[in-house]
């Protein structure tokens, strides 16, 4: 692993633990036992280094999702798949982190925002029409509104003011938000499906 992807590596795993105001430069370079002079060679400032491991993440996440829906055997398999990422990542990432990059790189936030809402409205209509397709979603369910629905539901999700997480556990917010909803648009052989699958 070269020197630059080694210190992404390192760097995103510091900030999504501790947020991003907590992370020094000189902590990631003694943390990867190298000179603070080595980590300024590769990234300029920290504000360079955040943006390059905001692109890592995205870049790791978009792979991840299109491995997910390559090796899933129905739709329903593949939104448990995500549901599960889901929960992984909620229970990962430091709350601080969501919050340091609202603060400190607003413009970023909000275009990483407006990106992934895009990204997971596009892949959200994919999977409602995939899941008609295999016959496990309700035909007059209507596409675009129900992909909006599911979307904004994420959104309360990540909404600590809705679900503060010292009163709610996240693993099951995530999972009722997602089962009940999955749930609502099924047919019966996807409602049997869903159920088959919570039993296992």
């Amino acid at each position: 692993m070269e020197i630059r992807e080694r210190i992404i590596e390192e760097a995103t795993s510091q900030f999504l633990q501790f947020g991003i105001r907590n992370v020094t430069m000189d902590g990631i370079a003694e943390a990867l036992g190298m000179s603070k002079r080595t980590v300024y060679e590769a990234f300029k400032d920290k504000s360079e280094l955040v943006h390059s491991c905001l692109e890592d993440l995205r870049e790791k996440h978009k792979c991840r999702n299109d491995e997910i829906c390559t090796s899933s055997q129905n739709v329903i398999e593949t939104i448990f798949s995500f549901m599960q990422e889901g929960i992984k990542a909620m229970n990962a990432i430091n709350p601080v982190f969501f919050r340091d990059m609202e603060k400190l790189y607003p413009k970023t936030w909000t275009a990483m925002r407006k990106n992934n809402e895009k990204e997971s409205f596009n892949l959200s209509r994919e999977l409602l029409n995939k899941g008609i397709r295999e016959g496990l979603f309700r035909t007059e369910i209507n596409i675009p509104i129900v992909a909006k629905l599911f979307h904004e539901q994420m959104n309360l999700l990540a909404d600590e003011k809705v679900f503060p997480r010292n009163e709610y556990n996240y693993a099951e917010v995530f999972q009722n938000l997602t089962i009940n909803f999955m749930r609502g648009i099924s047919t019966k052989k996807g409602i049997e499906l869903i159920d088959s699958m919570l039993t296992n």
